[in-house]
């Protein structure tokens, strides 16, 4: 445990020095202690999740918090492998992709390396601490950290909103986890988590209310729905490393959270099983039909990151539906399948914001209708992400299909289970995860073609070129990963063992769970063998051949027009038009006039129902509420005195009554 210590101190190091060194080497440094960090803090974690055993350490801190542990469980040490290698990643790529600031004299480097490491370290300490007022605080700085990292380029109007919106959203997670912890260390008599197992021997009806109060605490920082508005807008707004490391990990550490309560109070009522499945399932289909409108490349992909997140929850969902069924390998395989999806999409979420963030360093654009041709200028980039693009859509043979492939079998297992409950579940579950696989196929179909196939659909200001090898380090090692997990997963099975375990026991169900995917494992590799033979064979036969390239059919049209391309709005308008009452359309149309029209136009922009229907209604109303008392704010230094003079009196009138 002294190891990790030792670790988090060096990442919290290398982000202090910032503040002292100049500009260029910034950079560097943050990156040498982050690679240092790595020795003390990968092993540690995989000797944990080896061996099962779990390493922990009483810190005395002064009243009120006392002694405080941080223990290093199965949980624990998976969540700190992401967190930590996630931060190494981050400190490369922010090397190249803050270059740009190099020149302009309002950006903060120091500032943002220094809350790059803080932010790290504070998601190192949140899995780590098990005191709830100490949770507390570094659950708050990991907001007040990030919050400073979105609001970077606060010169700019969105984003200043944005990073308000996500701080106003964060807080009133906070308050809600505030009170649940308050609430539990009342009924227990103790701040520390393994107390709180009392609270399965408690009244039900106050164990279920906690279990909501935490479960919607940590749905803020995941991004569920109807809790997920802050995520479209704060990831666009944030430098591309910033939303790699807050969508690929950061919002994870709400799915942490979930976990770590599901351990410690159990399931206090068994619909709370069925209410975690749905808020998934509707987070899963909501965010990817939301991420199809979408322009902005980033404001996409947060959508879909919304999409995963509730993946993870359908997971988690199938996983307690098992548990409170007496079902033990429905149970297994959706925790399972949970926890995996966990990894696998802090490595394809990660590698599609840094590709984004690579597309956005030559074009300077994210408007995906402002971009098109760019496999040919930034060939290496184009195959990661379509790499990425393929693992996120849930395709064998990569890491995507891995951890969905552990809830299909559950949920199919499920089917066969006596209560009718758990078989409707199940089907739903199934019927969810196809429609949610299809419908990502479709965006990423629109994105991969509209960005790099084709031609520009603009005059070029910029011309791009493959981005530096600071850019394509991480992005390879993530790609690598997809690949490695995706063809290799029985050998990365073990390591997820003792993080399953203790949700559940039951060593039978996991060795079947390990035979299934042995045999789903060679069908992985006949299929990858057989994409490869034809890949060669076409080069073989290609070879001595000249290949040309043509224009399809153009109906006698000859003259080439960039506008002659599918925008990404065409591309989506018929799927669009069947879910116009989920996601709304606002559309704006200029009718093209005559045989050859010079001028013609159509934009389209969707909104998100829940922030329409519900978070718009309710900023209105508390800006009418407070206009109010507006009266109050007069601006006279006598009237502020007299309410000091008001506000005195009242507290001796009522220091003298309780007397």
């Amino acid at each position: 445990m002294n190891h990790l210590i030792i670790g988090i101190l060096l990442f919290f190091a290398g982000g202090m020095g910032e503040l002292f060194v100049g500009q260029k080497i910034k950079g560097r440094l943050f990156l040498c202690g982050a690679a240092l960090a790595q020795l003390f803090i990968l092993p540690t974690a995989f000797s944990v999740l080896l061996d099962g055993q779990t390493q922990s350490l009483v810190v005395p801190f002064p009243f009120p918090i006392g002694r405080a542990l941080l223990l290093m469980d199965g949980l624990a040490a998976f969540f700190l492998l992401i967190i930590s290698l996630g931060g190494l990643l981050a400190a490369i790529y922010s090397i190249g992709y803050m270059k740009m600031n190099y020149k302009n004299p309002v950006s903060a480097l120091g500032a943002y390396y220094f809350f790059l490491g803080f932010l790290t370290v504070s998601m190192l300490l949140v899995v780590l601490v098990q005191n709830a007022l100490l949770f507390i605080i570094v659950w708050e700085l990991m907001s007040l950290a990030s919050f400073f990292l979105v609001s970077f380029d606060n010169d700019k109007a969105k984003v200043h909103r944005a990073s308000l919106y996500y701080f106003i959203a964060m807080q009133f997670g906070a308050a809600l986890l505030i009170a649940a912890f308050s609430w539990a260390s009342l009924l227990t008599g103790d701040m520390n988590f393994a107390s709180f197992a009392l609270l399965s021997g408690i009244d039900n009806s106050k164990t279920v209310i906690l279990f909501l109060l935490f479960f919607i605490g940590f749905g803020v920082k995941a991004g569920f729905i109807p809790m997920h508005t802050w995520l479209p807008l704060a990831h666009p707004a944030a430098p591309s490393a910033v939303s790699a490391l807050m969508s690929g990990i950061m919002i994870k550490t709400g799915i942490y959270g979930i976990l770590r309560i599901i351990l410690i109070i159990g399931i206090p009522a068994p619909w709370l099983a069925y209410l975690v499945f749905g808020v998934g399932w509707v987070s899963g289909i909501l965010g990817v039909m939301n991420a199809i409108a979408q322009h902005d490349l980033k404001r996409l992909l947060a959508y879909h990151s919304i999409e995963n997140i509730g993946i993870i929850g359908i997971g988690i969902g199938m996983g307690m539906i098992g548990r409170i069924s007496g079902n033990a390998f429905l149970s297994l395989a959706g925790f399972t399948g949970a926890i995996l999806h966990v990894f696998n999409h802090f490595t394809f979420k990660s590698l599609l914001f840094y590709a984004a963030g690579a597309i956005y360093s030559q074009t300077h654009t994210r408007n995906i209708e402002k971009l098109g041709g760019l496999q040919h200028a930034m060939p290496v980039t184009a195959a990661l992400f379509l790499l990425a693009s393929l693992a996120i859509c849930g395709l064998p043979p990569l890491n995507g299909f891995i951890s969905e492939f552990a809830v299909y079998i559950g949920a199919a297992k499920g089917l066969a289970a006596a209560q009718m409950a758990t078989n409707l579940a199940s089907l739903v579950c199934l019927t969810g995860l196809a429609f949610i696989g299809i419908m990502a196929t479709i965006c990423f179909t629109k994105v991969f073609g509209i960005i790099f196939q084709g031609n520009s659909r603009t005059s070029a200001e910029h011309h791009p070129k493959e981005v530096s090898g600071w850019f394509l380090t991480p992005m390879f090692v993530l790609g690598g990963l997809i690949l490695v997990i995706g063809l290799g997963i029985p050998l990365v099975l073990p390591l997820v063992e003792s993080v399953v375990r203790p949700f559940a026991a039951d060593p039978e169900s996991f060795v079947v769970l390990q035979k299934i995917y042995w045999q789903a494992t060679h069908g992985l590799w006949i299929l990858t063998g057989l994409i490869l033979f034809f890949i060669l064979l076409r080069f073989l036969l290609l070879r001595n051949r000249s290949v040309s390239v043509f224009k399809t059919w153009d109906c006698g049209y000859q003259a080439s027009d960039p506008r002659l391309q599918y925008t990404a709005s065409s591309f989506a308008s018929n799927f669009m038009a069947l879910v116009k009452l989920a996601v709304p359309q606002n559309q704006k149309l200029e009718s093209p006039q005559g045989y050859f029209p010079t001028m013609a136009g159509y934009e389209s922009h969707s909104d998100d129902i829940v922030e329409r229907w519900f978070v718009r209604p309710l900023i209105d109303f508390l800006q009418r509420f407070f206009n109010l008392f507006s009266w109050i704010q007069s601006g006279r230094t006598q009237q502020y005195i007299l309410y000091g003079l008001i506000f005195l009196i009242i507290l001796i009138i009522w220091i003298i009554g309780v007397r």
